[in-house]
């Protein structure tokens, strides 16, 4: 659920959800059709004990599974305040100047779209509402889970955990609705935070919108370009 409100009024209450739109990133929620289907998460890793969500650890999303693998560079850091204090430099690369051939497997000119939909940057977020539900301790170590998921008993499962990424749009494919481009010459990039409605162990999981996601395009000004 969604609760729209302002500093010292009451709640609005539920924002009810339009009949299109991308409020379950698998397209699978019950109370929405999705605009893009083809945005599917990542592979969630599941408890091996079976679920009505999970099977031999993999995740379902009303009874359909939806998990893709990614590749993945992890960096760890133990120094005190890492966590909030961190910065990349990436140099965005440039297309050749030829355009894209298929004659020539091996030897072929290649685009960027072609080689990837998005390379991203990625990092936890405290979010009691998604998985496991529970109550996150910001700035705090206290949060990381001790279960495994050959066990998941008499262990803490963790403080609620949403996942942001800020993504980079290669140009070449558009347009974005249908494809992965904003246009055919511009790099472009959008942050998206997805959270995870189920509780420890996958057990129950929210039909409208497993796995909801918040989406914006990040702008020169600041300004976003809806709402929150």
């Amino acid at each position: 659920m969604i609760w729209l409100g302002a500093a010292g009024t009451a709640a609005a209450g539920p924002l009810k959800p339009s009949g299109f739109g991308e409020l379950d990133c698998n397209g699978q929620s019950t109370l929405q059709t999705s605009v893009n289907r083809r945005l599917n998460c990542t592979d969630i890793r599941g408890f091996s004990t079976w679920t009505p969500n999970t099977w031999n650890g993999r995740f379902y999303d009303n009874g359909v599974y939806i998990g893709h693998d990614e590749p993945d560079m992890t960096f760890l850091s133990t120094a005190q305040g890492s966590g909030n204090n961190v910065t990349w430099t990436e140099t965005l690369p440039r297309d050749p100047s030829a355009a894209p051939t298929v004659q020539h497997p091996g030897s072929d000119v290649s685009h960027w779209f072609e080689l990837t939909a998005a390379p991203w940057f990625s990092m936890a977020m405290c979010d009691p509402n998604s998985y496991p539900q529970s109550s996150c301790t910001p700035l705090s170590d206290s949060n990381a889970p001790t279960c495994t998921p050959l066990q998941t008993s008499g262990c803490y499962a963790g403080g609620g955990s949403a996942f942001m990424e800020l993504q980079l749009y290669p140009p070449g494919f558009p347009p974005f609705a249908d494809s992965t481009s904003c246009n055919d010459s511009q790099w472009c990039a959008a942050l998206t935070i997805d959270s995870l409605e189920c509780t420890t162990g996958f057990a129950t999981c929210n039909p409208g919108c497993e796995e909801p996601v918040n989406f914006a395009w990040i702008q020169t000004n600041g300004v976003p370009t809806g709402p929150p």
